[in-house]
């Protein structure tokens, strides 16, 4: 009887409008606290940082009250500076809070290179094929008198290749063929021999392979 005569009490009414008031103060504090310590909805928009270099994109973001961070390099993609930023991460015009990290890939400075694949005795369709497949570009192509239309050189910027040789890609390769109209064996007509194109010794070696010789 005491007890409920207590909860109606003046006292106890007292008290719990100021353990109510109390609370509510807490959390409007707490809310308050927490939209200013996360910047609540205060955002900045992401600004382009394509092309520019890693410096530029820093202060840039600096300004803005962002972070950047380089997270790779790509291969190198001659539509950029060397060094220039490829991809960013936000985009462009998203809106990001202050302090949002801006994570970036860099452009590299050069080619990666690719090894020549095993283009030489190869013919020229053969060959075409696995070039483009290796990311390089096919160049010029010649023929030269042999008796099999197969590719006897590999040239890079005037340097003979082997097969397995290290170039920058997309680079173009210019092909010395075969015409297929040399004699297998031109006999014994002294001047036959003499006018007949000499063919590399390991060019020779890779096709009487090719060929079962």
């Amino acid at each position: 009887m005491d007890f409920f005569k207590f909860l109606f009490s003046k006292t106890f009414l007292q008290n719990l409008i100021a353990a109510v008031v109390l609370i509510l103060l807490i959390v409007f504090g707490l809310k308050l606290y927490l939209n200013v310590y996360t910047n609540h909805n205060e955002y900045h928009l992401v600004p382009d940082l394509t092309g520019k270099s890693f410096e530029e994109a820093q202060k840039i973001l600096k300004d803005r009250k962002m972070n950047i961070v380089v997270i790779d390099t790509v291969d190198y993609n001659p539509k950029f500076p060397k060094y220039a930023i490829v991809e960013q991460n936000p985009l462009k015009d998203d809106k990001v809070k202050v302090g949002r990290k801006i994570y970036v890939k860099i452009n590299n400075n050069a080619f990666a290179k690719v090894s020549l694949p095993h283009i030489i005795g190869k013919t020229k369709r053969q060959a075409i094929s696995l070039i483009k497949a290796s990311g390089l570009q096919v160049g010029k192509i010649k023929t030269r008198p042999y008796f099999a239309e197969v590719v006897l050189y590999a040239i890079h910027q005037k340097d003979t290749l082997k097969n397995g040789s290290k170039i920058p890609k997309t680079s173009k390769i210019d092909l010395i063929i075969g015409d297929g109209k040399r004699p297998v064996d031109a006999g014994n007509d002294d001047n036959t021999k003499a006018s007949a194109t000499p063919v590399d010794k390991n060019i020779q070696n890779v096709l009487d392979d090719v060929l079962g010789k």
